[in-house]
């Protein structure tokens, strides 16, 4: 295990994040934990943005994957997207109907996961993945502002069942 420092300060916020996180965490570790593919954990300083992010990872914002939370006309759906794109509502709604983001509280009913940690593992929702992301290894959110997951995107996809659309610009 490699390790990595943090000022008192940072340590006792990062041990609060853990700790309200904890049970999705283990939530997607466990997800993870059955099927043979090389996944890795990744822990971080906590990170609420895709900028953020990148501070603490040695990944490129397009192997940074948001999952985004809508509401469809008639159910909630979630979008995995690169970190460097947007998702296009317009050829969202093409597939769903009229969206919008969800709330965050939204987000947490739905899925169980906080804005900034929503993972796209364990979803009880439709999860379309954006074909502009790349291949290869990618990160999305493990239920935690500090915790991401390395994974191939072809596992990611097959893991969490996408329907994989072209959804951003």
């Amino acid at each position: 295990m490699n390790s990595f420092t943090q000022k008192p300060g940072e340590l006792e916020e990062f041990l609060k994040l853990l700790q309200k996180d904890r049970e999705n965490i283990k939530r997607v570790k466990n997800i993870l934990n059955g099927p043979k593919i090389d996944i890795e954990f990744e822990i971080h300083p906590k990170a609420e943005s895709v900028d953020d992010s990148l501070e603490y990872s040695p990944v490129d914002k397009n192997q940074i994957i948001k999952t985004l939370v809508f509401k469809a006309s008639n159910e909630f759906v979630a979008v995995m997207c690169p970190g460097n794109k947007r998702v296009n509502e317009e050829k969202l709604e093409d597939l769903v109907g009229e969206v919008r983001m969800a709330k965050p509280s939204e987000v947490a009913d739905v899925t169980g996961y906080i804005v900034g940690g929503v993972s796209p593992f364990d979803l009880d929702i439709p999860v379309y993945a954006a074909e502009s992301i790349p291949s290869g290894e990618v990160r999305p959110a493990a239920g935690s502002r500090v915790i991401g997951v390395k994974i191939d995107r072809e596992n990611l996809f097959d893991i969490v069942d996408a329907e994989v659309k072209n959804l951003t610009d």
